[in-house]
């Protein structure tokens, strides 16, 4: 019998490109959200990770290499542009299908089907938000280190760029992982307490990043007030 319809590869290959590249962001944030918060332990901790990323410890002036922090931008920028690019398939670009999405959200009480929806919320509202991050570590690789990262955060408005970026990324990562687990594991049993796992691991990510923006505030805050003490000395 002759076929009707031949569908090819190309779905199943856009499906590994866009997991695959999707799966590393999410590792990657968890990596890079765990060493941002070595602000919490002190200064000393949050230069020393500062340091070694920058590869101090390659350079014979203990400097490090502004290199090393464009390399990993232009990274994961790459994988963002990939993951991006083979997601746009499935993102909906009519009035008309936006429409049905949102009647089919309001009637289908589904929870993969909203786990969806709220990737690909957080997923548009990403493309515009990340981006601007990844220019700003490529165009400032110096300045990554207690004083400079605070000032940038109190003075250039970066308080406003990562408080809306971290639950975003937080809640785009975890669901996309929880939807990785279910999509390539179809006999994994227990839907509801991976949920409840994923929830747990959101609330603590919101909460590590949270205190860790918190505590550069504190600091961009405090060297402020202190030079307006020595300038009004």
């Amino acid at each position: 019998m002759r076929k009707l319809i031949s569908f090819g590869r190309g779905p199943a290959r856009m499906d590994l490109i866009q997991g695959l590249c999707g799966g590393l962001l999410a590792l990657f944030l968890l990596m890079h959200l765990h060493l941002e918060a070595s602000i919490l332990i002190g200064p000393e901790a949050f230069d020393a990770v500062a340091w070694f990323l920058h590869a101090g410890w390659a350079d014979p002036a203990g400097h490090g290499y502004a290199a090393m922090v464009v390399a990993a931008a232009l990274i994961v920028l790459s994988l963002l542009g990939l993951h991006v690019w083979a997601a746009l398939r499935r993102v909906p670009i009519e009035f008309r299908q936006w429409r049905a999405l949102s009647r089919h959200l309001g009637h289908v009480r589904h929870g993969g089907t909203w786990l969806w929806g709220a990737q690909l919320l957080t997923g548009i509202a990403l493309m515009l938000v990340l981006p601007v991050h990844l220019i700003t570590m490529m165009t400032q690789p110096h300045h990554i280190g207690v004083e400079p990262s605070a000032l940038r955060i109190v003075n250039e408005g970066g308080w406003l760029l990562y408080g809306l970026l971290l639950p975003l990324a937080v809640l785009h990562a975890v669901v996309g992982l929880v939807r990785l687990v279910l999509k390539w594991w179809p006999n994994f049993g227990r839907r509801r307490t991976l949920r409840r796992l994923a929830a747990a691991v959101v609330v603590y990510l919101l909460v590590l990043g949270g205190f860790s923006l918190g505590a550069h505030v504190s600091n961009g805050l405090s060297l402020n007030q202190g030079k307006t003490v020595m300038a009004g000395n």
